[in-house]
């Protein structure tokens, strides 16, 4: 029964080939194909990921180290899960989104194969599958971040592309030496087994792998890359900065952590208290520049760029709380996240307005947009009971109990400034979006979009209430999940 695992990666591919290749007479015709296409390989991924075959699918023995393999375990089926829901969800928003642009089957080829590449990261089942897939992910999103053709949009995928090519080499270069120093390179929880912490150079390899992944996790000082993407697409935008891109580059730096190298290994090292410095000066860089930035779309960028390492902080504590906490802000920020985005577009599609200045009274004008803008706001800033307040919670609760000493309370430190920061550049634009003012911008002739956008932020609403209501049992499904990688319980 393994062979199916080669389905998830191969169907979406199989879609995106034929949005090119078959005759589709209508634009409808190719946006029900696709529609169809991604949500029945969502369906068979919802069904993967509670299934989790034991076996692992071997592709490709490339030497008797190295092999292009898939296997299914829970952090797999973590991932699986997240965007099987909202990938289905993205190509009907842009289905509205992009009916007057030009390329559309392009667009809609690229997106939809895009898919495929991510669940080939998250059913990776060992680091070079990963390392294949990541930069796969690389050039297949190029074209989506240049889809203007326009010279900013050149620009901006140029400068991804460069950052991105310089992570792949520096974590190819770690990946080659844990081959080279322990034989192996497929994922077990615990990773290394019988590594000595004191090696110096599988430390050294780790790292690489920490800061060539966390290009595309966007960690400080390699983050430049992801608000200059913003120029794209909002559907493209709203998939890099939640689900697609920066979510591949996080679960790598987990993957390479907690099932390569392995805690045991790494805990207490320089390189253990270099990540975690590392991700709360990103915690605290992001949400100060957030703060500062008037530019909607660029300003949800650098919540991107801060939210990514509360994920790589909790994970980078190397106990199992901080993994399952890790978990839980990676599947609610992703939510919340693509929530704002599509919100965001949805006022630049309606009004042309890309300036936070300009969103004031515009509630009134748009009530569906920013209302959802606002759940999103409070879920992200952390009022209970939205789902983040709860993973905010696990991730400082995780820290408080790890023996990290100073690094763990600086994160906590960073953290709870994040929170208060984020009040400030999501909920006072929320807020000022429902008061009328006499010196604001006129009210656009526009009302909210469309059925099928109105839908999608409904039911993203919708997921963020069931998320935060319902914590319990989600968070006990996660740390099962998280255990091991299988459900089970670390050796």
């Amino acid at each position: 029964m393994h062979f199916i695992l080669i389905l998830p990666v191969l169907l979406p591919l199989l879609a995106g080939a034929g949005v090119i290749l078959l005759p589709f007479r209508t634009r409808r015709g190719r946006n029900g194909f696709t529609l169809a296409a991604v949500t029945g390989c969502s369906l068979f991924n919802a069904w993967l990921a509670a299934l989790r075959p034991a076996e692992t699918l071997t592709l490709a023995d490339l030497t008797p180290e190295i092999a292009i393999a898939f296997r299914a375990d829970g952090l797999s089926a973590v991932f699986l899960a997240l965007i099987a829901f909202l990938w289905p969800l993205a190509s009907l928003y842009a289905f509205e989104y992009m009916e007057k642009e030009d390329h559309q089957g392009r667009f809609f080829a690229c997106y939809t194969a895009c898919y495929g590449i991510t669940a080939g990261v998250a059913l990776s089942a060992n680091m070079i599958t990963l390392y294949l897939f990541v930069e796969l992910l690389t050039l297949m999103t190029v074209p989506l971040v240049a889809h203007a053709g326009d010279r900013r949009a050149m620009r901006a995928a140029r400068k991804y592309l460069v950052y991105s090519i310089a992570g792949a080499a520096l974590s190819l270069v770690g990946i080659i030496i844990l081959i080279f120093r322990t034989g192996r390179a497929d994922f077990a929880y615990g990773g290394a087994a019988g590594a000595d912490n004191g090696d110096g150079l599988l430390t050294a390899a780790w790292m690489m792998t920490f800061l060539g992944f966390g290009v595309k996790a966007a960690v400080v000082p390699f983050h430049a890359w992801l608000p200059s993407a913003g120029v794209a697409p909002t559907p493209v935008t709203a998939l890099l900065h939640a689900v697609a891109v920066v979510k591949s580059g996080v679960f790598a730096v987990i993957r390479s952590t907690f099932f390569a190298f392995g805690p045991p290994m790494l805990s207490g090292t320089w390189g253990q208290k270099a990540a975690l410095a590392i991700a709360a000066a990103t915690i605290l860089y992001g949400s100060l520049t957030a703060f500062r930035e008037q530019h909607i779309k660029r300003r949800l960028a650098y919540s991107t760029v801060s939210n990514l390492s509360y994920i790589l902080f909790g994970a980078m504590l190397m106990t199992t709380g901080g993994l399952t906490a890790a978990m839980s802000h990676f599947i609610f920020h992703g939510v919340m996240k693509i929530t704002l985005f599509f919100c965001a577009g949805a006022v630049i599609h309606k009004t042309g307005r890309e300036s936070i200045q300009e969103t004031a009274g515009l509630g009134f004008a748009m009530p569906r947009t920013f209302a959802a803008f606002t759940v999103a706001s409070l879920a992200l800033t952390g009022i209970p009971p939205l789902p983040g307040f709860v993973s905010k919670m696990n991730l400082i609760g995780a820290a408080a109990d790890a023996d990290c000493g100073i690094y763990g309370w600086l994160g906590i430190g960073a953290l709870l400034a994040s929170a208060l920061l984020t009040a400030g550049y999501l909920i006072l634009p929320a807020a000022r979006a429902w008061i009328r003012r006499e010196d604001a911008p006129a009210a656009p002739a526009g009302r909210d979009p469309g059925w099928r956008m109105v839908t999608v932020l409904a039911v993203l609403c919708l997921a963020m209430l069931a998320l935060g209501c319902c914590s319990v049992p989600v968070m006990n499904a996660l740390a099962t999940l998280t255990a091991g990688g299988t459900g089970g319980g670390m050796a």
